[in-house]
């Protein structure tokens, strides 16, 4: 398990991630993504955004998130008209 296997999953993806759902496509621990995630944001090959638990709910469709978020994404899909537009910062 590497960065390229994250980094392929959230090119595949039209949506931003968690990390418990990038965990989750990749079937290994959630630490081990963590560090991952870690490291490819330190050197800008993904972008993270951080919504509070309402915004959680509402991009999800959560009934009651209790605790904010980050996703994960790829700049390539950032323009994708499926991209969430509270990813935008709209």
């Amino acid at each position: 398990m590497g960065q390229q296997e994250v980094i392929d999953v959230l090119q595949k993806s039209n949506k931003p991630l968690s990390r418990s759902q990038i965990a989750k496509i990749l079937k290994v621990n959630e630490a081990l993504i963590s560090r991952i995630l870690n490291t490819l944001l330190k050197f800008d090959e993904i972008k993270c955004i951080e919504l509070d638990r309402y915004q959680v709910a509402q991009l999800l469709g959560w009934d009651s998130p209790w605790r904010r978020t980050r996703f994960y994404y790829c700049l390539s899909i950032s323009e994708s008209k499926d991209f969430p537009s509270l990813a935008k910062g709209k």
